[in-house]
């Protein structure tokens, strides 16, 4: 028999479709077609009493795929004293760069819909090498004239290795949310980002006189 194909839903931004789960779907174009037949009338397509224009879009499908593309590189992590000069029984101020230490985005599409993630650095959690773990925000960048007590984030070495070196690393922690511009919105997984050095650990010897 002839068979043609029928506009159920012309803008699904309007009317609302829904999945077998109950969850919202859109189609690339906004439309929603039904394939009906002379003498039979409405015919299933693949199963499905209408099906979405140009492929069905999730909006929580196209922002895990935005997860997977946020620019987000390993992260600056910085020391003073500087990393070759840090010493035992003195406190190391550690932070991440402040023009790294930001939010970050990223945007897929389908068709009409889009969905667009956001990445916000939660913490920084540092591996100093020695056994010990420091947790700590952005941490206070060192500045002269600042008081060891003004550091947000520091840590005291107590004992050279047996090499003189430590490896020092950050792993930043993002937290991860996502809206588009179809009212659908949520969180995601977080993202983490890790980064690590050698760092050399001395000690000044004292001398005493009379």
């Amino acid at each position: 028999p002839e068979c043609w194909f029928e506009v159920v839903v012309a803008d699904d931004m309007n009317v609302t479709v829904y999945d077998q789960f109950g969850n919202r779907r859109f189609s690339e174009t906004g439309r929603w077609l039904m394939q009906v037949c002379e003498g039979i009338g409405p015919v299933a397509t693949n199963g499905w009493p209408v099906f979405p224009e140009g492929g069905s879009v999730d909006p929580g499908e196209l922002a895990e795929q935005a997860r997977e593309s946020v620019p987000i590189g390993a992260p600056s992590a910085v020391t003073s004293p500087a990393v070759g000069r840090l010493m035992v029984q003195m406190p190391t101020w550690l932070w991440v760069d402040g023009s790294w230490w930001q939010e970050y985005s990223a945007t897929a599409t389908a068709g009409r819909v889009s969905s667009t993630v956001t990445a916000t650095p939660q913490r920084a959690v540092w591996t100093t090498g020695d056994g010990t773990t420091v947790e700590c925000g952005a941490g206070t960048p060192w500045q002269a004239g600042l008081a060891d007590s003004e550091s947000t984030c520091s840590h005291i070495y107590r004992q050279v290795s047996p090499t003189g070196r430590f490896e020092l690393s950050v792993t930043v922690e993002f937290a991860v949310g996502w809206e588009s511009n179809v009212g659908e919105s949520g969180s995601l997984s977080t993202i983490s980002r890790s980064a690590s050095q050698v760092v050399q650990v001395g000690e000044i010897q004292a001398i005493g006189t009379r």
